[in-house]
């Protein structure tokens, strides 16, 4: 007898996938700020960077654990992202350090990349060792915001904040809480509740501080996984 989770895993995986894309897809515009603008000006493009190396090491990570869904949701979001930095790269006013960042970025994940690839040759060893790094680079991405949140705090207004997409910060780690439970998956589970909490943390922020109008969002860390 077919169990009740097995399911309903089809059914999250859709829906984590199209969220996080429809995430990912956010990037564009910032872009399109930037297009329109001709110059980077305050945007960091930190954030474009520190969510390729994120996507690749759950690119990695899926392709340990021979999870489809991971792959292909992580690959499309990699893609993306270094999309958005190369034109981060193309107007901002300081190249040569924005080409140190990515090539540090890049040299880092081809490191990973030759490990488990040549040197692990366990497969279980390779599946807790990528989803620890992978996990351990969520945790610091999602926790990357928290200086933002401070001035928010400390300014008492959330007009630097863009509520779709803190609200999106919040439903998309849980979507992603609820798939890690159904795969008994702890590296999907714990990262993205940690997400959670912070993308509630963000909301709650919008009925504590009012705002007087909408402005676009800064670049910021794109996905939950």
């Amino acid at each position: 007898m077919k169990n009740n989770n097995d399911s309903l895993i089809p059914l999250i995986e859709k829906i984590c996938t199209v969220s996080t894309i429809g995430l990912f897809l956010t990037g564009v515009q910032i872009c399109n700020r930037i297009y329109r603008m001709r110059t980077t000006g305050d945007i960091s493009g930190f954030p474009f960077v520190a969510t390729v190396v994120n996507c690749t090491l759950w690119l990695l990570y899926g392709y340990a654990a021979n999870n489809s869904t991971i792959m292909i949701v992580n690959f499309i979001g990699a893609c993306l992202q270094m999309l958005y930095a190369l034109v981060y790269l193309q107007y901002t006013t300081d190249r040569s350090s924005y080409i140190r960042l990515l090539g540090c970025a890049i040299a880092f994940l081809a490191t990973v990349a030759f490990y488990f690839q040549c040197v692990v040759s366990d497969q279980s060893v390779a599946v807790f060792r990528a989803g620890l790094v992978a996990s351990i680079a969520t945790v610091i991405m999602f926790g990357s915001p928290l200086a933002s949140l401070r001035q928010v705090i400390q300014k008492q207004s959330t007009e630097s904040l863009s509520l779709p997409l803190c609200f999106a910060n919040l439903i998309v780690p849980i979507e992603w809480v609820l798939y890690g439970i159904l795969i008994h998956d702890r590296f999907v589970q714990v990262p993205n509740f940690l997400g959670a909490i912070l993308g509630f943390i963000q909301v709650s922020l919008f009925y504590k501080y009012p705002r007087q109008s909408g402005l676009l969002p800064r670049a910021t860390n794109l996905g939950a996984i």
